[in-house]
């Protein structure tokens, strides 16, 4: 508080000797002493504008009047008054001046108030905006806990039924209904280790940790590889696989493509009827390789183009047998894709159905 009235106080005594020295120039000048009397007006405003609080502007005003008066009014030189109308302009000064202070240190505090109000409701807002980002971070967490404690339980439920029922009664089973249990268990499983992976990649991206370890892999086995993993989820499905008939390389992260393919291929099965067609093409195009999963089912609606690789959105399949999945899918698909310096879109094809593409830097080795 010291320290910002000396400010004050220095600021004050910089102006008036500024406006006592400027005065004194424009006398010399010739200009009349009722403007000059303006000049000490304009720096009791200044004084009172540089400054917080009442008593600057009245200590303004009263040096200013003295200074004018020991200046510029006969007698001069001092501080008495010989023409009654210097008594009346000097009045009418002092008036003036203590009334400009007061109106601009109220202007101040005005203004002071304004910004505290502009800053309070800021600091609201982004209170607000942060108690609703909790709110709905919270919600998706719930979201996500209910929506895997839902895909757990089901895999888990079928697969200790299966595996209770041939524990129980296995002894009074035939061959053919141990071995589709068994498949049943089985299938159950390949969805549980999918969800799992998917929960894991999901995490490493959104931590910052997903590694791409690239390396020349054939394409061809890639894509085997990821046909195979789906195969007890396709049940009826036809999966047709369509390379170039030359063998070729490419650098890539085997198993994190892998991971892409069967997550498109697992969406193409969950928006298809059982005897639906699903087909893989690989394609060369500017430097690029392009991977095509396309099915003939209902194709991707308008209202969600926009939200297709975003986290946790998911959209009701054709079958709901096949309708599990939290949403995360798509979204790992982007960001492994995205990691290998390729693109992904989906858009519907004019026969019908989907089409899932996306692209790896050519950088092919033949062989």
């Amino acid at each position: 508080m010291p320290k910002r009235h000396l400010v004050y106080t220095l600021r004050m005594i910089t102006i008036m000797i500024s406006t006592f020295l400027f005065s004194m120039l424009l006398n010399q000048i010739g200009i009349g002493k009722e403007n000059i009397l303006m000049l000490f007006i304009v720096a009791v405003l200044l004084v009172s504008y540089c400054t917080i609080g009442y008593q600057y502007g009245i200590i303004a005003s009263l040096v200013g009047m003295m200074s004018f008066n020991f200046l510029f009014t006969e007698p001069l030189r001092t501080f008495a008054i010989s023409n009654p109308n210097d008594v009346v302009m000097l009045g009418f000064f002092l008036l003036a001046a203590l009334i400009s202070s007061n109106l601009t240190v109220r202007f101040q505090k005005q203004v002071k108030v304004a910004r505290e109000n502009e800053q309070l409701a800021r600091a609201l807002t982004l209170e607000q905006e942060r108690i609703q980002f909790a709110m709905e971070k919270e919600q998706m967490r719930s979201g996500l806990l209910r929506s895997i404690s839902h895909d757990l339980r089901t895999p888990l439920t079928g697969i200790a039924g299966a595996s209770s029922l041939i524990a129980e009664t296995g002894n009074q089973l035939d061959r053919e209904s141990i071995i589709s249990l068994a498949k049943d268990i089985s299938d159950q499983a390949d969805w549980l280790i999918q969800l799992v992976e998917n929960i894991l990649n999901m995490t490493k991206i959104d931590s910052g940790n997903l590694v791409i370890e690239k390396k020349p892999e054939a394409v061809e086995d890639v894509i085997s590889n990821a046909v195979a993993r789906v195969k007890g989820r396709r049940q009826s499905r036809a999966i047709e696989v369509v390379v170039p008939d030359d063998v070729f390389m490419v650098p890539m992260d085997g198993q994190m493509v892998v991971q892409v393919l069967i997550n498109l291929l697992d969406n193409a099965i969950k928006h298809t009827k059982e005897d639906g067609k699903i087909a893989i093409h690989v394609s060369r195009r500017d430097k690029m390789v392009w991977f095509m999963v396309e099915d003939n089912g209902v194709g991707i609606d308008e209202s969600i183009k926009d939200k297709l690789f975003e986290e946790f959105f998911t959209f009701r399949p054709i079958s709901q047998d096949t309708g599990k999945g939290i949403g995360l899918g798509l979204a790992i698909c982007r960001a492994i894709v995205t990691a290998h310096g390729g693109t992904i879109y989906g858009e519907n094809m004019e026969s019908g159905g989907a089409r899932f593409a996306f692209s790896l830097p050519e950088e092919i080795v033949d062989l």
